[in-house]
């Protein structure tokens, strides 16, 4: 049975994270290997949504931000240095600012990733477009274990609206339906999940987007959109929280973008996080590297507001209840100045 949610529960406790243990965090870190590593195989896209940020050429151009596809002899040094972890990564996610389909490699990134039993699980994050039905089969064959597509859309003109490229909304339906059938054929252990980010959606389309969907995936999220700007600078800067004051994130995973940059966060659109670059240094250094541990003290120490990236960031409100770490921030500190 397919599940559904919407904006009432919290993005990071939708259906497709269930394959992920839960630790108690104030009793296992310091982390010997980060529980999870996001690796983007490209941060450029075929589309350029209203509301994304790399969808805003201008913005980009103004910040600074490269582009670019990974190259597969930097994914293989990754891979290397993953390997060289006490143990195997709990989740790789293939994707991070960028549509991961542009890298016409990723089906060997997969493979790699699996085949050498360097994670446990790998999931990428799609638009659809380009998930062919030859891609599908290559991505299952080399052992994907997770799909997360992004719609956008219940219809060619709403797409055409939100994308600004891509109008054929039967297209996504068909590649998401072909996926579906084909890991159910093979009795595959992998789970297809379809979400639409709430851009002024009406009732109807809403339905209309659980209606299409809920035959052909597993579990269904309706995502709401952060800021109410739509391709302007305003629409990805959050506004400042109140409540958690640590973000777990810097304690539990690495991105590591197109060109080997290592950021601390997905969220980090900007690049501007950069605690090591993995195409000159080995990515356990970096895990274990002053850099980063600067920038955990940071925040574990109430001077999160000195990181630039961070300051007003209102991510860390988003992230899972038991990953709160305000509690546990003393021990924390004595842990890593020790």
């Amino acid at each position: 049975m397919t599940e559904v949610s919407t904006e009432a529960a919290a993005p990071a406790n939708i259906p497709y994270g269930r394959h992920r243990d839960r630790n108690d965090l104030s009793q296992v870190l310091p982390l010997t290997t980060p529980f999870s590593l996001l690796i983007d195989p490209s941060n450029g896209c075929n589309f350029r949504c209203v509301f994304c940020a790399t969808g805003n050429s201008d913005l980009l151009k103004e910040i600074g931000r490269p582009r670019g596809a990974m190259k597969f002899d930097l994914f293989r040094k990754i891979a290397d240095d993953i390997a060289e972890f006490d143990a195997p990564i709990k989740s790789v996610h293939l994707y991070k600012d960028g549509e991961p389909l542009v890298n016409t490699r990723i089906e060997h990134m997969v493979h790699r990733l699996k085949s050498q039993g360097l994670a446990r699980h790998v999931e990428m994050t799609s638009n659809g477009s380009l998930l062919t039905p030859e891609r599908a089969d290559a991505l299952l064959a080399a052992g994907l274990d997770a799909m997360r597509v992004s719609v956008y859309g219940a219809s060619d003109a709403m797409y055409k609206r939100i994308t600004r490229r891509f109008d054929r909304f039967q297209t996504i339906v068909d590649n998401v339906a072909y996926l579906y059938r084909r890991k159910t054929e093979l009795g595959r252990d992998f789970h297809l999940h379809c979400k639409i980010i709430n851009v002024e959606l009406t009732g109807e389309e809403r339905q209309s987007f659980i209606d299409t969907f809920t035959p052909i995936a597993d579990s269904l999220f309706v995502h709401p959109l952060h800021g109410e700007a739509l391709a302007e600078e305003s629409a990805f800067a959050a506004a400042p929280d109140t409540a958690r004051k640590v973000c777990s994130e810097p304690f539990l995973k690495l991105a590591i973008n197109f060109n080997g940059e290592v950021s601390v966060c997905c969220a980090d659109w900007r690049m501007g996080t950069i605690v090591g670059n993995v195409a000159e240094e080995s990515l356990r250094d970096i895990w274990n590297g002053e850099r980063l541990r600067d920038f955990r003290l940071k925040h574990l120490e109430g001077r999160r507001d000195e990181i630039e990236a961070c300051r007003g960031c209102s991510y860390v409100q988003t992230l899972p209840a038991d990953n709160n770490l305000d509690g546990f921030a003393a021990d924390l500190i004595a842990k890593y100045r020790a």
